[in-house]
């Protein structure tokens, strides 16, 4: 009598097949997420790029007169300054000033935000939310957009408080803008790609004190509480100049002082690079 094998796989088939896919996705899932992640650093790229080029056409209608580092709620009252959301509505402190009001206006966002066509979800994209189109969204993320911008401003050597201006030299080793965030002191090594920004950034000796600087291992210890680079999807920070272009760097290019102070020198045997103020 001829036999008629049934249709099916066998156990082994079945285990060959499951080991298949099991190497198929180790080597597919990885791919993935590097392209996700380098995508990413795409996007953040051309982002920064855009604040630069807005920082930019801020500066030529200003008359050469670099964007502000930062105006408090007194500096704004006392100048009767004022910045306005879409609908018109004033941003706080304004109108009225009062000391109990956030200094939404206070940080550099709002001052760009007009020439980035009011795209205020583009500072906080690295928070990957489904954004609402509703009206008065931008009102109920105010304080985000203006502390926690995925990109800091070179504000202290850039601007300045109120009447500060710099001669910046060399566009294309300027730094205007760089991904920062936050820190506390302590040692930091990598980061969330969430974690929140923030609107300043500094170069690791501020004046004549060391804030924070790499360690082995792309840790980077801080010394006090600041502003620190913080470096997303690969943990290269990114920054622009002045001359808008944009790219990414390792943490320790960052500790030349020349890219961020304007006025940076050699004195004696000591190089611009590790410039510092002294008395």
């Amino acid at each position: 009598m001829k036999q008629i094998r049934a249709n099916g796989f066998s156990i082994i088939e079945i285990i060959v097949v499951i080991a298949i896919v099991g190497v198929l996705a180790a080597i597919i899932v990885p791919a993935l997420k590097s392209a996700r992640m380098r995508a990413h650093k795409v996007q953040e790229l051309s982002l920064i790029s855009q604040s630069g080029k807005a920082w930019a056409m801020h500066t030529t209608d200003h008359q050469g007169k670099l964007l502000d580092g930062y105006i408090s709620a007194d500096v704004q009252q006392y100048r009767d300054l004022a910045w306005a959301f879409p609908d018109e509505s004033i941003v706080p402190p304004a109108p009225n000033y009062e000391p109990g009001q956030p200094n939404d206006a206070g940080p550099w966002p709002w001052r760009l935000l007009s020439y980035l066509n009011n795209d205020w979800r583009s500072l906080l994209f690295y928070k990957e939310v489904e954004w609402d189109d509703a009206g008065d969204e931008l009102r109920d993320n105010a304080a985000e957009v203006a502390t926690q911008p995925a990109f800091g401003y070179n504000g202290f050597y850039l601007g300045g408080w109120w009447e500060l201006d710099a001669q910046i030299k060399k566009a294309n080793k300027q730094i205007v803008f760089c991904s920062t965030f936050s820190a506390e002191a302590g040692t930091y090594g990598e980061l969330p790609n969430d974690t929140d920004g923030s609107h300043f950034a500094i170069p690791s000796i501020l004046a004549r004190v060391e804030k924070w600087r790499p360690q082995i291992g792309n840790t980077i210890e801080v010394n006090s509480d600041t502003f620190v680079p913080l470096g997303r999807f690969n943990t290269m920070p990114v920054i622009c100049n002045a001359d808008g272009s944009a790219t990414a760097v390792e943490i320790e290019t960052l500790v030349d002082q020349s890219l961020w102070i304007p006025k940076a020198k050699t004195i004696g045997d000591i190089p611009a690079s590790e410039f510092s103020h002294t008395q």
